[in-house]
């Protein structure tokens, strides 16, 4: 059996998916909030905007978690959004997003 070159290129991963809501409070919650939010996570995953959630404390991010949707809700300040990229980077639920995760609608995309 042949072992690869150490020098050889391994195709890159995949990036993730990261969906944010484009719903009027969405939007309009804190003026660049979401904008700053989207610029951030799209260093690290592939940003969807989707239609309003009806989930309404926004700006409110899906993120795809051990093949389930989970939505968080109230990613405004700086310390979420860390938290989001945590969640991308390492895979680590934290205390802030746990809190703010939507349960009930979980799983679901309108």
């Amino acid at each position: 059996m042949r072992t690869p070159a150490p020098h050889a290129k391994c195709p890159p991963m995949p990036r993730p998916t990261v969906l944010v809501c484009q719903g009027k409070n969405c939007v309009n919650k804190r003026k660049g909030a979401r904008e700053r939010l989207e610029q951030e996570l799209g260093e690290v995953a592939e940003v969807e905007q989707v239609r309003c959630q009806k989930i309404c404390s926004g700006p409110v991010v899906g993120v795809l978690m051990d093949g389930q949707l989970e939505w968080f809700r109230r990613i405004r300040g700086s310390k979420s959004r860390r938290a989001v990229l945590k969640l991308l980077t390492e895979e680590k639920l934290g205390k802030r997003l746990r809190k703010r995760r939507a349960k009930k609608h979980s799983g679901k995309l309108r």
